[in-house]
């Protein structure tokens, strides 16, 4: 597992560094209005994905007291990116003002629907 960490670790480094250098360096009203939303957005997805990773897998393994296989770091992984999603989804409407709590409310909702369905789906 130290594997795992060391990995999400150096991904959640990367993100931030991106995220750090993008909100000091980067304007985005001129010509670099295109990179900076890109790398603003990709960062602060991965940063988000891979902290809720962490929080997923590192929790549950200190909560159970035991050593968590390879399967359950892959359903942190599959929550972190949904978390990532849904908090960068919320950051983007909010940042071009379309965001409303209807819109929060519906976003989770698929979010949740979606987790559901994979986690009842036959093994």
């Amino acid at each position: 597992m130290l594997r795992n960490f060391l990995l999400t670790f150096v991904i959640f480094a990367f993100s931030a560094a991106i995220f750090y250098m993008t909100v000091l360096n980067l304007d985005p009203m001129n010509e670099q209005k295109m990179i900076a939303f890109f790398a603003f957005f990709l960062s602060a997805f991965s940063g988000v994905a891979s902290f809720f990773t962490f929080l997923f897998f590192f929790g549950a393994e200190i909560f159970s007291g035991k050593r968590l296989g390879s399967r359950n770091f892959l359903v942190a992984i599959r929550r972190g990116i949904f978390v990532g999603i849904f908090i960068t989804a919320i950051l983007a409407l909010q940042i071009f003002r379309l965001l409303g709590i209807l819109e929060v409310v519906l976003f989770a909702a698929f979010l949740a629907v979606l987790e559901w369905i994979i986690l009842s789906a036959n093994k």
